[in-house]
């Protein structure tokens, strides 16, 4: 059972517990929410949802989109939505961001309340308070930061997940493995299969939940210094690599993030700031889940050529990272199982790894 608090963004206070979708509208004056999913989430789990009025915004990355941001704030303005009302999303990381984001800025601030329908989601997204909108294709450029008062974790809505999704949200809970190292790692390595159910799936759940937590609560806003312990910029470990990666492949977030943890990981063990030995439990545990380990298997599972001109737009799509900082990017290293510090890499350098790595 989960059931923790989050007290630091912003004076709000965040509850992640399990629960039930059914027990969603005692959560909520269903008179004054209104609820926003994407159309197979409405099709698969629509009887289970409170009698509120319903916004049905796109599934995945379109949603993340100003076309989606405009369409959804008309929606609000259609039902009247004032600053009484609360925002009720049910859906994957896509949908809670433009949500979120839509919620952060109707009335400059209404309440929200996140119900995530994938593994992704509930592991990651949904904890944290950020929320953001992709423009021109590259991601989250627009965003705001503004936590929902409740998360409702219901593993149940992950059974009809495809296995695709489920894998997605896998490099995730991988990711928070390698940040915390000892225990948390060993957990992940001794998941039988890539598609844990019952205890050992909310345990998966908890544990990425709670490593995340931590960051939250101490650096709700990326404000400390990037060598602070728990910066919250640790968290974007698979990231860098991973986003320009997504950009050039139009691959699902985690799939993206999986060959950009393999390849950083790979990055650090060429300059002797990772050892081998890590590196390789980590290529192990992603071949586990079926998650891609390279730039090239990324490219493969995305059906491109992995072509110079391919590593080209992934190189260039470095250029556009939200944490470039002149000359270079911010990006989270991984120096062993547990420790991740994060560190300035000069973009030409990066880029021309990405041109020539695995």
């Amino acid at each position: 059972m989960i059931d923790l608090r989050l007290e630091s963004v912003r004076r709000q206070s965040t509850r992640v517990r399990s629960g039930d979708l059914e027990s969603l509208a005692a959560l909520v004056d269903t008179s004054r929410a209104v609820l926003v999913c994407d159309p197979e989430v409405r099709r698969l789990h629509g009887a289970k949802l409170p009698p509120c009025p319903v916004i049905v915004v796109p599934r995945g990355e379109e949603g993340k989109s100003f076309a989606s941001f405009a369409s959804l704030a008309e929606g609000f303005a259609a039902e009247a939505v004032d600053r009484g009302w609360t925002v009720v999303a049910v859906g994957g990381g896509a949908v809670l961001d433009l949500a979120g984001f839509a919620a952060a800025t109707w009335l400059r601030g209404v309440d929200a309340v996140f119900v995530p329908s994938t593994l992704l989601a509930m592991a990651d997204a949904s904890v944290g308070g950020k929320n953001g909108l992709d423009l021109g294709g590259r991601k989250n450029q627009v965003g705001a930061f503004h936590a929902p008062r409740e998360v409702l974790l219901d593993l149940s809505l992950l059974d009809t997940l495809p296995d695709a999704e489920f894998a997605s949200g896998m490099a995730e809970a991988l990711k928070h493995g390698v940040i915390e190292g000892g225990a948390h790692f060993a957990f992940l390595e001794g998941l039988r299969n890539g598609r844990p159910s019952g205890a050992a799936l909310e345990e998966l759940v908890a544990r990425s939940v709670a490593c995340k937590a931590r960051f939250v609560e101490a650096d709700p806003f990326e404000e400390l210094p990037s060598e602070a312990p728990l910066s919250r910029r640790v968290l974007n470990l698979g990231h860098t690599i991973g986003h320009a990666i997504e950009s050039a492949t139009g691959l699902p977030h985690g799939l993206a993030v999986a060959a950009g943890l393999a390849s950083i990981c790979r990055f650090q063990a060429s300059h002797g700031e990772l050892a081998a030995r890590d590196a390789e439990r980590i290529g192990r545990l992603l071949d586990t889940f079926g998650l891609p380990a390279s730039v090239a298997e990324a490219a493969a599972l995305a059906g491109i050529d992995d072509s110079p001109s391919f590593r080209t737009r992934v190189a260039a799509a470095l250029s556009a990272d939200k944490k470039r900082d002149g000359s270079g990017i911010l990006a989270a290293l991984p120096c062993a199982l547990g420790t991740v510090r994060v560190g300035r890499v000069a973009l030409a350098e990066l880029s021309s790894f990405v041109m020539e790595a695995p």
